[in-house]
């Protein structure tokens, strides 16, 4: 599904007729398409901050800047330290930088040039990037919203909203199935069998 596909999705959602090619949402332009597109692009960035297994990587270095500062890629959404690998420092993320809430501080002195170890980091993805069930659920979802802020109709807003769940549910299950969960060894991040499902947390106690 093209970026585009989804939002003819939502046009049609609203009764509206598909378009050609992508609005830029990057000027102040109100229309139909400008504002589904701009949907999407809200709801696709709040559901990848959940945490998935298709955008969460672990154990990432990252170093230093000219002035002593740790700097995280603009696509980072979330960015976890472990506590046992940084037992004396209270590291975490403040927009694109590293912060020591110990310190009260962005700056990281000292002669060291080593590399700080991010235990895991949630990256925002590109559209094409996302996986197909994905895709279908932040479709849906965002097609719910859509019509619930600009036509506010009970009648589609019910049909989405049953829709979603079920996206969610397949979702889910392809998290699943990628972590091959087996009762009697838990699964391949070594997430033991009872701890329930979270989106990509099993990731943070996979054998390094």
């Amino acid at each position: 599904m093209t970026e585009l596909d989804a939002i003819n999705t939502l046009l049609g959602i609203i009764g509206e007729s598909p378009v050609d090619r992508l609005s830029d949402i990057t000027v102040n332009e109100i229309t139909d398409s400008t504002l589904a597109r701009r949907t999407l692009a809200e709801v696709s960035r709040d559901v990848q901050a959940e945490g998935w297994g298709w955008n969460t990587d672990n154990n990432v270095p990252v170093v230093k800047d000219s002035l002593n500062r740790y700097l995280l890629d603009s696509r980072t959404l979330a960015a976890v330290f472990s506590p046992n690998r940084y037992p004396d420092g209270q590291y975490v993320q403040r927009g694109n930088r590293v912060y020591n809430r110990v310190k009260r501080t962005f700056e990281f002195g000292g002669d060291s040039d080593q590399a700080l170890i991010i235990d895991q980091v949630i990256t925002q993805l590109d559209w094409d990037e996302l996986p197909h069930l994905a895709q279908q659920y932040i479709v849906i979802r965002a097609g719910r919203i859509f019509s619930d802020r600009y036509l506010n109709s009970n009648a589609i807003y019910v049909y989405t909203a049953q829709d979603e769940e079920y996206a969610r549910t397949m979702l889910i299950r392809g998290e699943e199935r990628q972590m091959q969960n087996n009762l009697l060894w838990g699964n391949d991040r070594g997430m033991g069998h009872g701890i329930g499902f979270i989106p990509a947390e099993g990731m943070r106690f996979r054998n390094t």
